[in-house]
């Protein structure tokens, strides 16, 4: 699904002593089956923006387009259950939202919620088993008696068995050790990849929207602040620096092995100790050694 901000605006408590502008004049747009990273820092408007993905918020100005659903000021959306069936959020720590007996009912509770046929819903659920890479065998076991990683990808599998079009992750891996953070983003990468998804990473972490991303938004104080793909944005050292950002620490490795060594290695997905062995590679050519 194509998604669009146009002129959007958001104010939290307006005409009061509270009264905060969250968003300001925000525009961006977002193709179908695109990637896409929302990066800034605490305060920078990225939660309000989730929000209006799936009908949580309405723009206090400009509108929102979810494909054939539209979000604006003047009129509540008629059929905003239908546009949560196709927007799906991961929210951060999921597995806090865990409420039924087994493994199997929790599951299926979205999409026995908007009315999905026995049929249907049990066919889901193996196929979301599968795709979150849990055994079946957890099926009839109480979520409470999983660990805590198996409790977060069985919640996952709630939002997917609605079938989504969109998936929204924030922050989908805060908490986990780094071993359990890059297993949880290769999976929604793959997912993304085999179901075609427009996927869209609420993040704060640089690496992971340089590593999965193919477009990201910077966000400052409500506003767009920067746009582009991964490399474009993240080659702007000094402009990131100015709204407390850092450069991913591999792109910054690259920029420091230039300047010492003169060896100018391109970003391709490598991980850190692949461009280490890159960089000895090429001081062996270079008689460095």
């Amino acid at each position: 699904m194509d998604i669009s901000f146009k002129n959007v605006s958001y104010i939290y408590q307006p005409n009061t002593p509270f009264e905060h502008r969250a968003l300001q004049n925000l525009s961006f747009d977002i193709k179908s089956g695109s990637y896409v990273a929302i990066v800034g820092h605490t305060g920078s408007g990225k939660s309000t923006l989730l929000q209006h993905l799936n009908g949580l918020l309405r723009p206090t100005d400009g509108q929102v387009q979810i494909g054939n659903f539209t979000l604006s000021p003047d009129e509540k959306l008629k059929n905003v259950m239908d546009l949560r069936k196709k927007v799906g959020v991961v929210f951060q720590y999921p597995e806090h939202q865990l409420f039924e007996e087994t493994v199997a009912k929790d599951i299926g509770f979205g999409p026995k919620n908007f009315g999905e046929a026995e049929q249907e819903i049990n066919k889901r659920l193996y196929e979301v088993i599968e795709a979150v890479q849990l055994p079946e065998s957890l099926l009839e076991r109480s979520p409470f008696d999983l660990s805590g990683g198996q409790m977060r990808r069985v919640a996952i599998a709630g939002v997917l068995a609605m079938a989504p079009e969109v998936l929204v992750l924030d922050e989908p891996t805060a908490g986990l050790d780094p071993r359990g953070q890059k297993d949880m983003m290769d999976m929604f990468y793959q997912l993304h990849k085999q179901k075609g998804l427009t996927t869209i990473l609420v993040t704060h972490s640089m690496e992971d929207a340089l590593r999965y991303a193919d477009h990201v938004i910077i966000l400052n104080k409500g506003t767009k602040y920067m746009e582009g793909t991964p490399l474009d944005v993240f080659t702007r050292k000094q402009e990131l620096n100015e709204v407390q950002l850092d450069i991913p620490e591999i792109i910054e490795f690259l920029n420091k092995v230039e300047k010492r060594f003169a060896i100018n290695l391109s970003y391709q997905g490598q991980s850190l100790a692949e461009v280490a062995q890159q960089v000895v590679e090429k001081l062996k050519g270079k008689n460095y050694e």
